[in-house]
């Protein structure tokens, strides 16, 4: 496996003549490779990030009973098609090719001359000797950084490092860029019931950037390579892949829903109805005398009065 991935990277070598352009093209062949199952892998992890509300709904219903959870688990992930190991199958796959390209550079870069390779048929392993003279081996130098060196490793200051820093700083970025290209295509509800996986997302960049610092700078170039294979992939397929088109067209449709209802005005409250004529006001108390029935005599008693009065007067 080691002589066939040198193998390739010398064919690379002999067609572009430049040490980063053939690892970028050995890492383009892998990811390529990769793209079936990466497709894959990537829409099993939208499907589950949307329906992980669903998830937490379940995992409420079985609390205390793991068996009855996985059992439930089991039949939803199999509803819905899901392959709950699929977000990490891409990683998975990656990394044994990551230890093998480590391998096969560590090994082009020895003290002692070219591992994998035959100078006399090789041109990349006759460039690694002219570019390590007088000694044998020990160096693949381009664009003044020294692909067979590391961050932590290499002397002279920082104004010697700076170069292999700022290729860590790219595997950082583009791991980052990454992760949130994926976040941000799920629905808040989703994000809030997947804050795990959140986390994860951010500190996986920050991992890979910490192991870039000490392995061979030919190594980190297949990093950031990869890492722009899988934005540029995960963009052509939120743009072209129809599953994805429909899962994204369904979830634009229920936030715009979302957004209208909110939109809408909110009734106002009704007024208490006003109370009948001849009904009290709602202090228990009876209804008001007025002047023709009652409150200071009527019109006959008046008259009554002064009837009396008259009479009186006689």
């Amino acid at each position: 496996m080691f002589d066939a991935l040198a193998g390739l990277l010398n064919f690379y070598y002999s067609l572009v003549h430049s040490y980063i352009g053939a690892i970028s093209l050995l890492t383009l062949t892998v990811m390529l490779l990769l793209a079936p199952l990466t497709v894959k892998s990537t829409r099993s992890m939208l499907a589950l990030q949307r329906l992980q509300p669903e998830i937490k709904k379940l995992q409420a219903a079985h609390k205390g009973d793991r068996q009855a959870l996985n059992e439930a688990m089991m039949a939803f992930y199999k509803e819905h098609k899901i392959n709950p190991l699929g977000g990490c199958l891409p990683m998975l796959l990656q990394m044994p090719v990551f230890i093998i390209m480590y391998q096969v550079i560590s090994g082009l870069v020895k003290a002692s001359g070219p591992k994998y390779l035959d100078p006399a048929t090789s041109e990349l392993a006759r460039d690694i000797i002219r570019d390590s003279a007088p000694k044998p081996g020990g160096r693949m130098v381009e664009l003044g950084i020294d692909l067979a060196k590391s961050a932590s490793n290499i002397g002279g200051g920082i104004g010697k490092a700076w170069p292999y820093y700022l290729m860590v700083g790219l595997v950082v970025a583009t791991g980052y860029i990454q992760a949130r290209q994926m976040s941000s295509r799920q629905s808040p509800q989703a994000a809030q019931a997947n804050q795990q996986a959140q986390m994860i997302q951010k500190v996986f960049p920050i991992i890979f950037g910490v192991i870039s610092l000490s392995i061979p700078a030919g190594v980190v170039v297949y990093f950031i390579v990869s890492n722009l294979f899988r934005i540029t992939q995960q963009g052509l397929m939120y743009r072209y892949d129809p599953q994805l088109k429909a899962a994204v067209a369904k979830e634009v449709k229920e936030v715009e829903a979302k957004a209208v209802e909110l939109k809408k005005p909110k009734p106002k409250p009704k007024d208490p109805p006003a109370p009948a004529v001849g009904q009290g006001g709602g202090n228990g108390q009876g209804p008001r005398p007025t002047s023709r029935t009652g409150g200071g005599g009527g019109p006959n008693q008046r008259n009554r009065s002064r009837s009396k009065k008259r009479r009186k007067g006689r």
